[in-house]
């Protein structure tokens, strides 16, 4: 199973792209899908990978889904982030609804650990970093994603 996310959709029109998209890439490319909506983001499950171009037109990009323990989201974290970036420089971005043990800048600086282990020299930078590691808190479930430049 292949995760995706995409965070451009106005929330009034999820409902409407997510079955656009699940009926496309069946009826295109036979790839069987689902989708959720998560506040105001449309996660996408796909039983295989959907091509760059499929992917730009709906603005998805690869994420995960897991629970709100921050040992997971570590280990996720580690995981996402492919180990032979050549990156100078990282920040974490985390967005939280609801209530939890932690608050958003205590989470940052703990899963900033995740990517100093992958790379032991990179810097923070929080204005123009080179990879961006997103961490959307929804009540029991977190979302993330990468961006990198």
């Amino acid at each position: 199973m292949i995760n995706y996310i995409s965070t451009d959709i106005p929330n009034k029109s999820l409902k409407r792209v997510g079955r656009k998209i699940v009926l496309e890439l069946f009826k295109n490319n036979r790839i069987l899908s689902k989708y959720q909506i998560f506040n105001k983001y449309l996660y996408l499950n796909s039983m295989e990978s959907i091509s760059d171009d499929f992917k730009a037109k709906y603005k998805l990009i690869e994420a995960v889904l897991c629970d709100t323990n921050v040992e997971n989201i570590y280990q996720n974290v580690k995981n996402i982030v492919p180990s032979k970036l050549d990156i100078e420089t990282f920040a974490i971005k985390v967005e939280r609804k609801g209530e939890h043990r932690f608050t958003s800048t205590e989470l940052a600086s703990e899963i900033a650990g995740s990517v100093f282990e992958l790379f032991p020299k990179v810097k923070v930078d929080l204005e123009n970093p080179n990879l961006k590691v997103h961490i959307k808190i929804l009540n029991n479930k977190c979302l993330l994603y990468m961006e990198i430049k």
